[in-house]
């Protein structure tokens, strides 16, 4: 398979991602606020926007590695997307059980 398409493909299926998680993000976001800090709906927003962000950070990790192996400067960009989401989900823990 020529590269170029599949670099075409990736680039697609990269920006068809970013975009439903933005979504998802502001779904959720959308859906649960105005709640009350410390209610259930709440925890709930929380939850769910610690999950987007745990499968987005996947998702950018897995990316990075496809274009990493097509040798494409794309890489980067997606391994930097993919430890600010790592690194946000991760500090949330870390505040959450401190």
């Amino acid at each position: 398979m020529n590269t170029h398409v599949l670099s075409q493909c990736l680039s697609i299926l990269g920006i068809l991602g970013l975009v439903i998680f933005i979504t998802l993000a502001c779904a959720v976001s959308w859906y649960y606020h105005g709640y009350p800090e410390g209610s259930f709906r709440w925890r709930l927003r929380h939850m769910y926007l610690k999950q987007i962000s745990a499968l987005a950070s996947l998702f950018c990790i897995a990316m990075a590695v496809s274009y990493s192996l097509l040798t494409e400067g794309w890489a980067i960009f997606y391994f930097i997307l993919a430890c600010k989401a790592g690194t946000w989900w991760l500090c949330y823990i870390i505040d959450q059980h401190a």
